[in-house]
């Protein structure tokens, strides 16, 4: 299987043991030098396949410290079948993808390019591939807004949107054709249409125009929105090359007519637009009469004394992770009770995830490791909030929340309100873009380290009554 690299903005950072292939280039000026309008002949004698992409929640992000992404996944696959390395570069705006493209930076766009952005297939001699996916466009509100029945009370409203998108030809195609009088207005194109739906339901914008798609996978993370008008053309995605470029068009458009359909695409496809984000947990569990928490506690307080954590503290997590259901397996591949990646159980020596036991000292075994790693200055209360964040993450978005925080003002060092606000930072464009590892699911872990703690209490306060006073 192919290894990878990871270029955020202008940064070449390198995973696994890509530094050693010689192949490939170091940074972004030897990229550069090798940035040749070339077909697949060539690409393939090079060695390696640049891609152009946005880091957002469909296209390419780091969870858990792995690389992910509808498209990211894509391009994977289709690499794999050429033998190709591959090259992510995420360019700061997104009108600067296809100039990059035309100007042999790159050598193929794969970010849920709707087929109509016109600046793709007019304006820089580029091409559309193979059509994937089918959505609706909508016009979308916040949840509690039921001000909108019909079109005509899209009149005096504002919709924003980044003019690159296709979602800005779509709304003026409506205004005109439907002599509607909203207003268009257009949002920085730095700032991705998960960015905007955020600003949606905070109230900041009024509305916007995004992909049925996007719309359903912000409502997973929890943005409480509404669609209120749907547009009526089917909409579908493209990635796109250069028009001198026929061998690696006519090898897309082999891959997707062959994969579309296919078990390989729809499972990528389920893993990050059908399937819920987290395992559905009952909030309202209560640690039973018998005096146990789980039916794990034996297993639990074993490993949790072996590795110096509280046993009620783990219970905690374990039931956040699956709800104490051994066999549960998340939208990302994590297993078990305590949700280990396959890479995470390879390190910790895990063999069979299902396994309680192994699952238990794995994960409390892969906790105590992002323990260790903090700083000696933080106390024992933040180092276990900052662990339970790079368990659920990833260390690197640790690194570049503390850092962030210490940018902002804040405690590098204390997790309530001075390293969690600036988790909560870079999720929006602006701030990942300069962070080593780019966009991070903040609400995901700022929430998980939330529940696991306050949880944890009240475990502990059941099992120990008085205990807190």
């Amino acid at each position: 299987m192919p290894r990878f690299l990871f270029i955020c903005l202008f940064t070449l950072i390198a995973f696994s043991s890509i530094a050693e292939l010689d192949a490939l280039p170091r940074n972004m000026e030897q990229l550069n030098q090798q940035g040749l309008k070339i077909d697949l002949d060539k690409i393939k004698g090079r060695g390696y396949l640049r891609v152009l992409t946005r880091n957002n929640p469909a296209c390419y992000f780091m969870h858990r410290g792995q690389l992910m992404g509808f498209e990211y996944e894509l391009v994977r696959l289709f690499a794999k079948k050429h033998d190709l390395e591959v090259v992510v570069i995420v360019p700061e705006n997104w009108n600067e993808m296809g100039k990059w493209l035309e100007e042999g930076r790159a050598d193929l766009i794969a970010a849920a390019v709707t087929m109509t952005a016109k600046p793709f297939d007019k304006k820089h001699g580029l091409e559309y591939c193979h059509r994937y996916g089918e959505f609706n466009e909508v016009i979308i509100g916040r949840a509690n807004d039921s001000t909108i029945q019909s079109l005509d009370d899209l009149n005096d409203r504002t919709i924003h949107v980044r003019k690159s998108s296709s979602y800005f030809e779509s709304l003026q195609d409506l205004k005109k054709k439907k002599k509607l009088q909203f207003k268009i207005e257009l949002v920085p194109e730095n700032e991705e249409t998960f960015e905007i739906l955020e600003k949606v339901a905070q109230g900041t914008y009024d509305l916007t125009c995004a992909d049925q798609t996007i719309l359903n996978e912000s409502v997973r993370l929890g943005e409480q929105l509404n669609p209120v008008i749907k547009l009526p053309t089917v909409r579908g995605y493209s990635w796109v090359a250069r028009k001198n470029q026929p061998q690696l068009q006519a090898a897309v458009n082999a891959f997707f007519k062959q994969e579309l359909g296919g078990s390989d695409y729809n499972t990528i496809y389920n893993r990050y637009f059908n399937m819920a984000r987290n395992t559905a947990l009952d909030e309202n569990f209560k640690p039973t009469g018998t005096g146990e928490i789980s039916p794990y506690d034996n297993l639990v307080k074993k490993y949790a004394a072996i590795y110096d954590f509280p046993w009620t503290l783990i219970c905690s997590q374990m039931f956040q992770e699956s709800g104490f259901k051994n066999d549960a397996v998340s939208w990302c591949g994590a297993q078990g009770l305590l949700q280990l990646m396959p890479a995470t159980a390879k390190e910790v020596g895990v063999k069979d995830p299902f396994d309680p036991g192994q699952n238990i000292r794995g994960g409390t075994d892969y906790l105590k490791r992002q323990y260790n790693r903090v700083p000696d200055e933080v106390d024992a209360l933040n180092t276990t909030c900052f662990a339970l964040a790079a368990y659920n993450g990833g260390y690197g978005h640790l690194i570049d929340a503390r850092n962030l925080a210490e940018q902002k003002g804040k405690n590098p060092n204390i997790w309530t309100d001075n390293v969690d606000y600036a988790y909560a930072l870079l999720s929006e464009s602006r701030y990942a873009k300069r962070a080593k590892y780019g966009y991070c699911r903040s609400g995901e872990i700022i929430s998980y380290v939330r529940k696991i703690m306050s949880r944890y209490v009240a475990y502990d306060e059941f099992m120990n009554p008085g205990s807190l006073k």
